[in-house]
Order: C-alpha cells, then structure tokens, then sequence
C-alpha cells in the first residue's frame, strides 16, 4: 500500500486551533506529547478538518486513483464511519464499520465507493465503545505510482538559528527517518550567513554560501540538486519549516502519483496570529498579486470546500512551499534579493500548479513585516515585473506610483515613501544594477542609516492619548477637500487637528482617516509594538518632488528601459548566469532521468 496522507494530530510543534485537525467532543482529547488521542466511553473524534479531510477533487483530478483504503491503528472497540461532504448538497454516509483495535495491528478498511466519487471532501469518524486509544491513521491507495519522484527540500538560511535548528531537528525526526520516505526525500540546507552550526548527515547536506538573499541562496539549492543528478523534484521551504510534516509527505505522494509529469504543488499560507485563518491558497499577479481564497476560516467545513473549489488557476507558488519538477525549469529568476523573485520564476516557467487542503505554512502577515525596505523591495520588482509585461507597462509602472508612493507620503510614512523614490532610481539604472549589487548590501546599509521612524517597538498603550479611527465610508466633499489640499500639508496650520488617531500597523495608514491629525499612532496589538508617524510639511513637499522628477524620467524612457529589461531578464533566466554568481562549474553532462 502506498501512502497518500497520514492523521495529523494537534501537537506542541506547530501552533494550530485543535479543529483545524480534529473534532472532538468531551469524552476524547488529544495527547499534545504522546501524539494519539484518548477516549472515555462515549468519545467522538471526526477529521472533517483542513488538515485530515480527504480533498477528493484534488486527488481524483490530479491522480485517477483507482483505490482508497482507510488504515486505523489504536487500541479499544469503536465504531468507525466514513462521510463525504459536498458543496451546496448534503452531506453522505458512505460506510460503517465496528472495529477492535490491537496494539501493533493496524485495520485496513477498504473504501468500494472511492471510483465513483468525484468531487467533496471525505472524512471519518471515530466513537468509542468503551475507553480507548487512537495511535494514528492514513489513506493508502494500491495503485502504484506513476512518477519516479526523488524530492529535495532546500531551505535558505540568514541569521534564524533559533528557527532553523529545531526546525531541522523536527524534519529529520518526522520525516527523513521514515522508513518509505528516506529514500526518496532529501534537505539541503544554503546557510547565507555562515553561522547555522549544523552538521550534514543522512539525507541533509549543508552548503555555506555569501548572502545573496533568498533569489541566490534557493538557486544555489536547485543547482546542488542538478548537478547531484538524482532528484526529480525540489521543494523551496521558509526557513523555519513552520508546517506539519505531513504536508511535505502528501506534497511527495500526489506528484508521485500525478498523471501530469510537470505538476508542481503551492503551499498555502495560514496567519500566524490566527492560524485558523487563509491569507492565500495559490496567488495570480497581473500587475498585482492577487491572493486566491483569502480570509477563509480553516475551522468550518463550508470554507473548507469553498477553499478547495477551482475557478482560477495559481500563476506562481510563493517560495515558503512551493515544490516543482526540475526538468520544467527553462528559465531562472531574475536577481532580485529577495521579494519577487518566486512570482517571475513562476510567470517565467509557466507551472501547471497544484494546492491542496492541509499543505500549507504558518506566516507573519506581510503587513506587520512593512518597512521602508520592504517598500523598497516591493517596488522595485513590481517596477521591473511591469517593464517586462509588453503592452501593459505604463499601467503597471503608475500602479507603483499611485499605491505604492502616495499611499505611503498620505499616511506620514516619509521614509517608505523614500523607499519607493530610491526603487524608481535604481531600476533607471537598468538591469545591470541588479548585477552590480546582487547582494544588496550597499541599498541595506543605505536605508538602515535612514532616521527609524518606521519601526516597531515596545509601546506603553496607556501612555498615548489617540482617538480611535474614524469609521464608515468617506463622503465626496471630504475625499475632494483631500485631494485640493494634498492630504492637508495645503492646509493652514490652524485648520488642522492638535491631536492623535490611532491606525492598526499595515502597509500604509488610511489616508481618509489620517487626514488633518498631527500624529498618528500606528499599533501593531498582538505584539504590543507601535510607533508613531506625525505631520512634517517640508519633508512631505521634500518626497514628494524628489518623486516626481524620477517619474517623469522614468516615464519619458520607458520604451528604452523595456527593451533593456527585457534583454537583461533573458540574461539571468540562464542556468550559466546563477553557476558563474556562485562560481560553480559548467552543468554536468546530461544523465538522463534521476536515478530514484
């Protein structure tokens, strides 16, 4: 029997609501530090969850399976149902059956309906009969495989050694010492920083590298596994591998069993502050990025298939978890740092992607990590994106103006709209600038010496006098006068408020409800962290014409920098580029298929 995914249980490694995994009542609870689950008589545990469902779509679609079979493993008498439930129809009873578990003798129960299933999310339940244990469980198939799979997980490492070691440690426990994964899943690590300490040993290699960001420390990863010559397949993870080790097996099971060679698989993103909540399930970017599915609440079953149905295809995978086929690379990303480059390693390659309920990472928002060098970030690659994208260049480029600079100087945010301003500059420069400072450090030390008005830090809520936000929608008298008066830095010093209003930290402020406030206090609430932004008229008018001379310029040459870019793009999408970044040697000659 193959594997297609085991029972993850609420554990002490990876913060999640228990029903994100299982429903229990209060006759069973789950062993956070034995990892099985206990029941009294009267216990009901069911996995109709995000990550024990069975998504049938996925897996009848993407694999044709012909067999499904349920394996339980405990001790005690239970009564064990199998149910499918299905979007915007009732929910079915598929099979029942009493079991008697034994220790050391898991029950096989073979599902005879699974063929003519097509779509839904199957699931079990479990009752107890008289006080019992549950050890584990899994869905196993017959059919054998249909792809050679061989996965190399690479992780780029920078200063988290906190994160990583046990991070590491909890990869090699759970999954690389498998005895039906070992062979065939591997974890190379690229230490940016030099300083992880980690010894290599069966089945992990570690690879000190200089710090070219996560773009140079994941293509350092991908070459070490071409030239290796016996891996299928890779699989970026953040380096923290804040996911259930299950989700690398059942990534590894579905492309083994894919009817399509060139699948890949995309991870989804869970909010770390609340990892019940979806902030994306694959993304799309046509200018922006436009999560798929964001705000679904994993903890109910109608979201749960909500986040399962297909309507739109992902363009990229985001490279906290994002698995491909490393025959299908034909084109490298460009040398962004950091930021980016997953989107055009994406649009570039053109990967037929997968998601899938349960395989996702637990991740800060992105809001709270804003900084006037992530603004920097972000912006210059949307700049460059947007030059490479034909005809749709000027809407693109004046996308960063209008969303990424304005909102940042209407909020008080003086240095990210700095940022921005420095993004445009660089990026006139041309493609080559990306070269000259692959390893970004002069633009890092640069706005590092910038005044930190944008920093969180520890805040005594108490201290601050800040009126709450304004609600409700803005009228248009209001939102004009804004507009007339630039935010109100047109504004007589007498017309504004002598006061503070308070904005949750995000990428910008609301300009709506900053407008007129000498300060504003932007908190970040769960963390206890804020600082505060305030009205500055001559640094305001400073950004501002600073801003507009570069975009006028950028502007006037836009048809040149297209040309440039493009040129400059097909340059580093080589394979040679990213050998002679990381002096590394020509390619091997060609082995055919992996050896796995």
């Amino acid at each position: 029997m193959n594997t297609l995914q085991s029972l993850v249980l609420p554990n002490l490694h990876v913060p999640a609501s228990e029903d994100m995994s299982l429903r229990l009542n209060d006759r069973a609870w789950a062993r956070l530090d034995a990892g099985c689950v206990e029941f009294d008589t009267g216990g009901v545990a069911s996995t109709d969850t995000f990550y024990n469902g069975l998504s049938v779509g996925a897996w009848q679609r993407r694999c044709a399976l012909a067999t499904l079979s349920l394996v339980v493993a405990g001790v005690g008498d239970f009564v064990l149902r199998i149910g499918l439930h299905r979007s915007g129809q009732a929910s079915l009873w598929l099979a029942e059956h009493a079991l008697s578990l034994a220790e050391g003798a898991p029950v096989e129960l073979p599902l005879p309906a699974w063929p003519t299933l097509a779509d839904g999310m199957l699931f079990w339940t479990l009752r107890a009969r008289r006080p019992g244990r549950l050890d584990g469980a899994a869905w196993v198939t017959a059919d054998a495989p249909r792809q050679p799979v061989r996965l190399g997980i690479v992780i780029t490492h920078f200063n988290r050694q906190q994160q990583v070691l046990p991070a590491i440690e909890r990869l090699r426990r759970t999954l690389l010492q498998r005895p039906d994964l070992q062979p065939h899943i591997t974890l190379t690590v690229v230490d940016n920083s030099g300083n992880l300490g980690l010894e290599p040993g069966p089945g992990v290699e570690v690879i000190p590298s200089r710090n070219l960001g996560g773009t140079g420390g994941f293509m350092r990863g991908l070459l070490a596994l071409k030239d290796g010559g016996a891996h299928s397949h890779a699989l970026f993870m953040d380096d923290d591998a804040s996911c259930e080790a299950d989700a690398i097996a059942r990534t590894f099971a579905l492309l083994r069993h894919a009817t399509d060679p060139g699948l890949a698989v995309c991870g989804a993103l869970l909010r770390e502050a609340a990892p019940w909540q979806l902030l994306e399930k694959g993304a799309r970017f046509d200018g922006q990025v436009r999560p798929l599915s964001p705000g679904l609440d994993m903890r109910r079953v109608d979201h749960l298939m909500e986040a399962e149905r297909v309507t739109v295809r992902p363009d990229y995978g985001a490279w906290w978890f994002f698995a491909f086929p490393i025959g299908e690379v034909k084109a490298y990303p460009f040398p962004f740092f950091v930021r980016g480059d997953d989107i055009h390693f994406g649009l570039a390659n053109r990967f037929r992607i997968a998601t899938l309920n349960g395989v996702a990472c637990l991740g800060e928002d992105f809001s709270v990590k804003h900084s006037p060098m992530t603004a920097y970030l972000d912006a210059r690659y949307h700049l460059v994106l947007a030059l490479l994208a034909g005809g749709k260049a000027r809407s693109g480029v004046s996308w960063v103006a209008s969303r990424l600079f304005v909102k940042q100087l209407s909020a008080y945010h003086y240095s990210s709209a700095r940022a921005v301003a420095l993004a445009v500059r660089h990026v006139l420069q041309g493609p080559s600038f990306f070269n000259e400072h692959i390893d970004l450090a002069a633009v890092r030390a640069e706005i590092a010496s910038w005044q930190p008005d944008e920093k969180l830090r520890p805040i005594d809520r108490s201290a601050y006098q800040a009126r709450p936000p304004r609600q409700g929608r803005e009228g248009r008298g209001r939102r004009l006068l804004r507009l007339l008066t630039l935010q109100g830095f047109l504004l007589p010093d007498a017309l504004l408020k002598n006061r503070m209003t308070l904005q949750d930290k995000a990428f910008h402020g609301r300009a709506g409800a900053v407008f007129r406030y000498r300060s504003v206090l932007y908190e970040h609430q769960p963390s206890g962290t804020g600082y505060v932004a305030v009205y500055d008229r001559p640094r305001f008018f400073a950004e501002l014409r600073g801003f507009i001379r570069l975009w006028r310029e950028l502007l006037r040459r836009l048809p040149a920098l297209q040309a440039a870019y493009a040129e400059g793009a097909a340059g580093y999408a080589q394979e040679a580029y990213w050998r002679a970044v990381h002096q590394l040697p020509e390619a091997p000659a060609a082995r055919g298929e992996p050896d796995v």
